[in-house]
C-alpha cells in the first residue's frame, strides 16, 4: 500500500471505522500518514489544532513558489482531429512503404468486418485519451476497461472472420509482421505523446494503456492492409499481439512516469 492508496482509504473512512490490516501496517511504517491520521483524529474529537504563524508562512511560501502559469487547453475537438490525423497519416505511410497485398487478399465482407471493428475501436480509444486529458470529464466506458474490451472485441472479430489455414512459416512470417506492426506503432505513440502531454493526466497508467492501445491499432491497420496471410492463428497471435504489446508497453511507461512523479514529490516535501 502506498501513501496515495492511504489517502483514498482515509477519504473513505467514516467516523469510527476501523482501518484494515494493510492500512494499519502502512501507518506503522509511514510517519507522514501517521501524523495525518493523528491530526484528523484530533479534529474529529473536537480538539481542532491550529497551525502556528511560522507554519502558515512556510505553507504560503511553498504554495507561491510552486505556482506556474497554465496554458488553457484548446477545445477537445482539436485534439480529436489531431489524433485522427496521426492515425491515418501513419497507417497511410505504412501502406505506401509495405504495400497493400493484404487489402487485395481480403474479401469485401472481410474488409468490412476488419476495418469497421478497427474504426470503432480507434474512435473509442481516441475519445478516451482526449477525455483523460481533462480531469472531471465523463466517460461512456471506464478508461480502465476500454483497452481490455477492445482486445476482446478484436479477438472475437478475428476468430469469426478468418479460418485456420496451412502456414509453413508461422514463426518467421509472424515475427516479421510483429516487427512491422511495432515499427509503426512506436512512432505513432511518440506523435500521440506530443499531443497528450499538454493535458492534465491524473492516471498515467490508464492513459498509457489507452494511448499504447491506439498506437497498436495503427500498427494493426498497417498489417491488415499489407499482410496477405489470412490464417486465423497468424492474425490472432502476431497481428493482435501488436495491440497487446503496445497497450502493455504504454501502461508500463505510465507506471514509470507515475513512480518518477512520486519520487520527486517526496524529495520536495
Amino acid at each position: 500500500m502506498t501513501c496515495r492508496d492511504m489517502d483514498d482509504v482515509i477519504s473513505s473512512q467514516s467516523g469510527e471505522s476501523v482501518l484494515g490490516p494493510q492500512s494499519a501496517a502502512h501507518l506503522a511504517g509511514c510517519e507522514r500518514c501517521r501524523s495525518l491520521t493523528h491530526l484528523l483524529d484530533e479534529f474529529a474529537a473536537g480538539d481542532r489544532p491550529h497551525p502556528s504563524e511560522r507554519q502558515l508562512r512556510r505553507i504560503e511560501t511553498n504554495i507561491v513558489a510552486s505556482l506556474k502559469p497554465v496554458r488553457p487547453l484548446p477545445p477537445s475537438a482539436i485534439f480529436l482531429f489531431a489524433c485522427v490525423v496521426i492515425f491515418f497519416s501513419v497507417a497511410a505511410t505504412g501502406a505506401f512503404l509495405l504495400g497493400m497485398d493484404g487489402w487485395h487478399a481480403l474479401s469485401v465482407a472481410e474488409r468490412i468486418a476488419v476495418f469497421m471493428t478497427l474504426a470503432a475501436s480507434a474512435i473509442l480509444l481516441v475519445v478516451s485519451v482526449v477525455r483523460q486529458m481533462v480531469p472531471g470529464s465523463r466517460h461512456a466506458i471506464d478508461p480502465a476497461a476500454a483497452p481490455f474490451a477492445i482486445l476482446v472485441a478484436l479477438a472475437l472479430m478475428m476468430a469469426v472472420t478468418f479460418r485456420a489455414r496451412q502456414d509453413s512459416a508461422f514463426i518467421a512470417g509472424g515475427l516479421m509482421c510483429l516487427k512491422n506492426g511495432l515499427a509503426h506503432a512506436v512512432p505513432a505513440a511518440f506523435l500521440l505523446w506530443l499531443i497528450l502531454r499538454r493535458g492534465a493526466i491524473l492516471f498515467p497508467k490508464l492513459m498509457g494503456a489507452a494511448a499504447g492501445g491506439l498506437a497498436g491499432l495503427i500498427g494493426l491497420s498497417v498489417l491488415e492492409v499489407n499482410c496477405p496471410n489470412l490464417n486465423v492463428f497468424h492474425i490472432l497471435v502476431w497481428h493482435g499481439g501488436v495491440v497487446l504489446i503496445s497497450s502493455l508497453g504504454g501502461a508500463l511507461v505510465g507506471a514509470a512516469a507515475e513512480a518518477i512523479d512520486r519520487s520527486r514529490s517526496r524529495k520536495t516535501t
